[in-house]
């Protein structure tokens, strides 16, 4: 009996000694949940006048005694521009929490004072500071496709519905540009008919990136009165190796046929003012599945072109859909076509 006493006794002193040691800890400490909060070094900004046309950077320090959830928040103070950083950590390292100039939705930051706040998920402490930007981001990283600084790239085919009532249109503007002096003004009415005009653009895209982490962005412009119910754009990129434009009868480039490898999206119009419009090639759907002799496939390297075509919802006639839009015009207004890879174009 004494033997099986001491049998039992070494094994209770077995796992009081080691059944109950841990090198990680699962879950929040103690202290992050329930321990007080403060500051154990100041919020510090690093680059108060940055330039970011150059690519200069804000960075910021902290130090706080515990893991907590903080929040910066920039605004510009001329234009309302927005950004966000986030994390939880007890320190703001400068090394990693950093700003390039960029914003988490439009209006972009220009040449502007900023105010920027500090604060922390459920605690009322908010540290604040000021900076003034000296240039602001210019957004060129990436392929850019257009951006109509210098008119329409080369080699772009450019056609309008011969039935469009509105002049001055499908045209340079610099009255309203997204980024830069100019965008594209593509406006347009036809009562009877969806095609309001179309624009291709040649591509020569050469990428070893995967459809997943290809970006296609665009700026687009719609109304902000008189909005015209049910327009969109469809955009198409085709992977054909045909030549881009052999016919030159044709109302646009020869790659977009649906017996050719071309992929779609369509993307309604539905708001007021500029948006930033961000997708993944791999979000792409194929022009015609079933397409005779075509492999789908999509890869980034083999993109020949892409289209734009400008879409209203017609008015009145036999495909009639829309009778609250007679005699509107649609605004579809485009700036700064860009191919990112890994990241959106707002998240560069």
């Amino acid at each position: 009996m004494k033997i099986r006493q001491q049998y039992i006794l070494t094994i209770i002193s077995f796992f009081l000694l080691f059944g109950c040691t841990k090198d990680e800890v699962e879950g929040p400490l103690i202290n992050d949940i329930y321990g007080d909060f403060y500051i154990n070094q100041p919020f510090l900004v690093i680059n108060k006048t940055p330039d970011f046309s150059i690519d200069e950077l804000v960075k910021f320090q902290c130090e706080f005694n515990k893991n907590i959830n903080w929040k910066i928040s920039i605004t510009g103070m001329a234009t309302g521009s927005h950004k966000i950083i986030s994390g939880f950590s007890n320190s703001l390292d400068s090394n990693v929490s950093i700003w390039n100039g960029n914003t988490s939705q439009y209006p972009f930051f220009k040449k502007e004072y900023c105010s920027i706040e500090l604060t922390f998920l459920d605690e009322p402490d908010t540290l604040r500071d000021t900076i003034e930007i000296m240039g602001s981001k210019l957004y060129n990283d990436g392929f850019i496709i257009a951006d109509f600084e210098n008119g329409l790239p080369l080699e772009s085919i450019l056609y309008i519905n011969p039935n469009n009532f509105v002049n001055d249109t499908f045209v340079l503007a610099s009255d309203l540009p997204l980024l830069g002096n100019n965008y594209f003004k593509a406006r347009g009415r036809v009562n009877w008919e969806w095609n309001i005009g179309k624009l291709d653009f040649k591509l020569d895209y050469n990428s070893t990136i995967s459809a997943e982490n290809l970006y296609i962005n665009i700026g687009v412009l719609s109304d902000t009165v008189n909005l015209h119910t049910g327009q969109f754009i469809n955009i198409l990129i085709s992977e054909s190796d045909l030549p881009y434009n052999d016919d030159l009868s044709n109302n646009g480039a020869d790659i977009f046929e649906t017996s050719m490898e071309v992929y779609k999206m369509k993307i309604p119009v539905d708001w007021n003012g500029w948006q930033i419009l961000s997708f993944r090639y791999s979000d792409f759907e194929e022009l015609l599945p079933n397409a005779l002799g075509v492999t789908f496939n999509k890869n980034p390297n083999n993109i020949s072109g892409m289209r734009i075509a400008f879409q209203s919802c017609p008015s009145s006639g036999p495909d009639e859909n829309c009778p609250e839009n007679f005699d509107k015009p649609i605004r579809i207004d485009l700036d700064h076509v860009v191919l990112t890879e890994n990241k959106s174009l707002l998240n560069q």
